[in-house]
C-alpha cells in the first residue's frame, strides 16, 4: 500500500506540559485546525486521495487567552499530529474519528476526543479554583462537504472531570484560490450542559472562599457559550511544505459570558468575553 502522506498541524500553544492547557482553549485549536485540515482538502478536491494513508507534522506558533474567557495573552508553541487512513478513520490533534457511513458527501460516526484539563496556576483568576483535570469525550458526529463548503455536529459526553455534554456546529467555506495560496472560512457554535458550564464558567461558594483573587459565588446553566470565525490563510511552499495563518475572534455568550471569570473588571469579575487567536503554523508531508 502506497503512503500518500501523513498530517500534521501545528496550532498555537504555551510552552508548558499540554496537561496545563485549559481545556476549551485547546478544543478550540483542535476545532479550528480541524476546520484547516478539511479546508485544504475540501476546499482544494483535486489534492485529496483517500485511498492511502497521509501523515504529515508540523509546528506552530501564536498567541492565546490562558483560559477560556481570559483577557490575558500569552505565546505557545504545540504539534499537533493528523494521522487518515483511506476513509476508514482519521485522528486530528487527540479526537479519533471513525466514519461508519460515507456516501453522497455525507458522512456519520462515532468520535473519541482527548479533552485536556485546566490549571489553576496558569492565571491568578484562577488561583484559588481547583485544578480541572485530563478526561476523555466519546460521542458522534455528521458531516456533509459539497465543492467548497463543509457543514460538521458533533456531540460529545465526557467521562469525568465534570465536562458534562457538550455540541459542536460548524459551517466553513473555502472562497478563494490563487496559485499557491488559499483562503478559506470557518464559523463555529459551542452548546455546553449546565455540569461542563457550571465546571469551566462557575464558581462555587468554597471556590469563591479560596479564590485570591476575590471571585464572586457564580452557578452556570446550560445553552451556546461561545461562536468563533475563523479565517485561515495557507500557501504551499514546495510539495511538502505548507505555511498556514490563523486569526480568530470568538465571543463568550450566556453564562460563560457573564461569569466572574469571564465579565470583565466593570462585571465584577476577571477577563473578557471577547477571545482571540492568532499565529503561524508549517506543515511537512511526506512523499
Amino acid at each position: 500500500m502506497r503512503i500518500l502522506g501523513v498530517s500534521i498541524l501545528s496550532t498555537l500553544l504555551l510552552n508548558v506540559p499540554a496537561s496545563a492547557q485549559v481545556s476549551d482553549i485547546f478544543d478550540r485549536f483542535s476545532d479550528v485546525f480541524e476546520t484547516v485540515q478539511n479546508g485544504i482538502e475540501f476546499f482544494i478536491p483535486d489534492s485529496v486521495d483517500m485511498k492511502n494513508v497521509r501523515v504529515r507534522i508540523g509546528v506552530g506558533n501564536g498567541f492565546v487567552p490562558d483560559y477560556s474567557g481570559s483577557n490575558n495573552y500569552r505565546n505557545r508553541f504545540l504539534p499537533i499530529i493528523d494521522v487518515r487512513y483511506k476513509d476508514k478513520w482519521y485522528l486530528n490533534n487527540g479526537r479519533l474519528n471513525v466514519p461508519i457511513y460515507n456516501k453522497n458527501n455525507f458522512e456519520v460516526g462515532p468520535l473519541v476526543n482527548l479533552l485536556l484539563g485546566r490549571d489553576e496556576s496558569l492565571n491568578a483568576a484562577l488561583d484559588g479554583l481547583d485544578d480541572i483535570s485530563t478526561t476523555v469525550e466519546v460521542g458522534g458526529y455528521v458531516r456533509y462537504r459539497y465543492k467548497a463548503t463543509l457543514l460538521d455536529a458533533n456531540f460529545r459526553q465526557a467521562l469525568g472531570s465534570g465536562q458534562g455534554r457538550s455540541i459542536r456546529l460548524t459551517l466553513g467555506q473555502g472562497f478563494y484560490r490563487n496559485g499557491d495560496f488559499t483562503l478559506a472560512f470557518a464559523a463555529r457554535a459551542k452548546w455546553l450542559s449546565s455540569t461542563a458550564t457550571q465546571t469551566n464558567y462557575g464558581i462555587t461558594a468554597e471556590q469563591s472562599q479560596n479564590s485570591t483573587f476575590g471571585l464572586p459565588e457564580f452557578q452556570a446553566t446550560s445553552g451556546f457559550s461561545e461562536i468563533n470565525g475563523n479565517l485561515l490563510g495557507t500557501y504551499q511552499l514546495s510539495k511538502s511544505f505548507r505555511l498556514l495563518g490563523l486569526l480568530s475572534y470568538g465571543r463568550l455568550l450566556g453564562d460563560a459570558a457573564d461569569s466572574p471569570l469571564s465579565s470583565g473588571i466593570d462585571g465584577n469579575g476577571a477577563g473578557s468575553a471577547n477571545q482571540f487567536i492568532g499565529g503561524l503554523a508549517i506543515s511537512y508531508q511526506f512523499q
